[in-house]
């Protein structure tokens, strides 16, 4: 989350960092969704939520579940949508996340002869092309998908391992589309950079609906634009978390959330990027 720290591989997207973030008993680490509430588990539940409902989930649907974090949606999407854990399969190229959400599974009470999600730890462009074709009927991405390598290959390989009729859905940070001047598109590649969001996978609302309807995407209904209750609220969050006197956090990681939430609530963070949720189908 950090965007401008130099030791930023205890800021990077498969570290623990954002345990700092969330109360005992919660390891939430996406943008959250903030319409109507300032606590920050109830904002990344809400986004969880909604990505649920555009996804239509439900129950005998197999899901994929890509960049999983800790796994804290898998209880959400069971509680609220009624799938099945042995029907879930999330794949995280962080071994940390990985091992904690295995752990955070046998906190919350399960047996080993109970069903539960398949767990892989693995890079996404290495796990996807090890499924078979056709072999669910959803693939979410719940604020991960920026941190794919290369999109139009994540899109070819997402299509063919969807069923027909399947989708993939996804809420996550993307490029606004309103043209930069030079110095600020200088900034924005920086800043991504940073953020650990890979050149091939800087998309547009034009260059993402491209990329998907070239693999043989139908988008459904467009996107659903969140930055609004996204941005500012996790901005005003931050800003409270790492507040002095700090207690919780160490004083350099909250120095770096500080910075963040400065920019993710200014004005440049608004013209430089935007936060979408669509939904993505195969046709039968």
């Amino acid at each position: 989350m950090s965007l401008f720290s130099r030791k930023k591989i205890e800021e990077a997207p498969d570290t623990l960092t954002h345990l700092y973030l969330n109360p005992e008993n919660s390891s939430w680490a996406n943008f959250g969704y903030w319409k109507d509430t300032d606590d920050y588990p109830a904002a990344c539940k809400t986004l969880a939520v909604l990505l649920g409902r555009k996804a239509e989930l439900g129950p005998g649907l197999k899901v994929l579940d890509l960049g999983f974090g800790c796994g804290d949606q898998f209880f959400v999407w069971k509680e609220e949508f009624s799938v099945a854990f042995g029907d879930l399969t999330g794949v995280n190229a962080s071994s940390v996340q990985t091992e904690f959400a295995k752990n955070l599974l046998d906190r919350r009470g399960f047996s080993p002869s109970d069903s539960r999600p398949t767990l892989i730890l693995s890079p996404i462009e290495t796990a996807l092309p090890s499924f078979a074709d056709q072999s669910f009927d959803r693939i979410l991405c719940l604020d991960s998908a920026a941190f794919f390598s290369d999109r139009t290959e994540f899109c070819k390989e997402a299509f063919r391992i969807l069923k027909p009729g399947g989708r993939l859905v996804s809420a996550e940070l993307i490029l606004n589309e309103s043209p930069l001047h030079l110095l600020d598109s200088w900034f924005r590649s920086a800043v991504c950079a940073l953020s650990s969001i890979p050149k091939g996978n800087r998309v547009t609302t034009d260059s993402l609906s491209q990329i998907l309807r070239g693999s043989g995407f139908t988008l459904e209904d467009g996107f659903a634009f969140l930055e609004k209750d996204v941005f500012e609220g996790f901005s005003r969050f931050l800003k409270r978390a790492t507040a002095k006197p700090r207690t919780a956090i160490p004083e350099r990681i909250a120095n770096n959330y500080a910075r963040f939430a400065d920019f993710l609530g200014s004005e440049r963070m608004r013209r430089y990027f935007r936060f979408v949720l669509y939904s993505a189908q195969k046709p039968f």
